[in-house]
């Protein structure tokens, strides 16, 4: 009887498949390897700080639009920035993170960027603008909250940005970021309480939260 071996099977196999055959598969291996490769280029890219030659090799890539948002959210803080420049840079870096949002639309953390940059352009723009950017950034916080509930990892940044931008609130907000903030690390709480103290919104935190907690914050000076 014959014996029929693993090898044997495979040479016969491959005498069976055509040039053209053999073509294609090479083709279905290197595309894959292909992708992998301009993955790992872009991210090198990025790690490196070369977001420009990054973003000159990719298309729609939500990683370059973060990094392009903070990369201008950073150039727009600078002291030597004339206000008209800081407005643009501004803008653009919000534009970046729309650009990942539309990518990835259930990625709360761009949503969260985003925020950060409406926070700010309420911030500096004149006062006629001003109410436009502290609507939107209720609605993005509410946005946030609707699309990732329990996501502890925001709680930081969220409660932050939110106690900076306490008044623009409304209550069922104001109502969910207070029981978000009870569960909150203590090294969180004490960040939020310096930017709450700062705008003089702590008074909601000093009803609602336990005295232990809040004593240094809401004790009278």
């Amino acid at each position: 009887m014959a014996v029929i071996t693993i090898p044997m099977v495979i040479m016969k196999t491959a005498s069976l498949i055509t040039t053209k055959g053999w073509r294609i598969i090479a083709l279905a291996l290197f595309i894959p390897a292909l992708g992998l490769f301009h993955a790992a280029l872009v991210s090198a890219l990025l790690s490196l700080g070369f977001i420009d030659a990054a973003d000159g090799i990719s298309f729609n890539n939500p990683n370059i639009s973060e990094a392009q948002g903070k990369k201008l959210r950073e150039l727009a803080l600078e002291d030597s920035i004339s206000a008209e420049d800081r407005l643009k840079l501004l803008h653009t870096s919000l534009s970046h993170w729309q650009n990942g949002i539309e990518s990835r639309p259930l990625w709360p953390y761009y949503q969260l960027g985003a925020l950060d940059i409406e926070v700010l352009l309420a911030k500096y723009s004149k006062p006629e603008n001003r109410m436009s950017y502290q609507q939107k950034a209720q609605t993005r916080i509410s946005r946030i909250i609707d699309l990732t509930p329990n996501e502890r990892g925001l709680d930081h940044s969220l409660l932050i940005l939110s106690f900076i931008a306490w008044d623009w609130l409304d209550k069922e907000n104001k109502n969910w970021l207070i029981e978000r903030l009870k569960i909150a690390k203590r090294s969180t709480l004490k960040e939020v309480f310096f930017y709450a103290k700062q705008g003089n919104n702590q008074q909601d935190i000093c009803a609602h939260l336990s005295w232990n907690a809040v004593k240094k914050l809401c004790s009278a000076p």
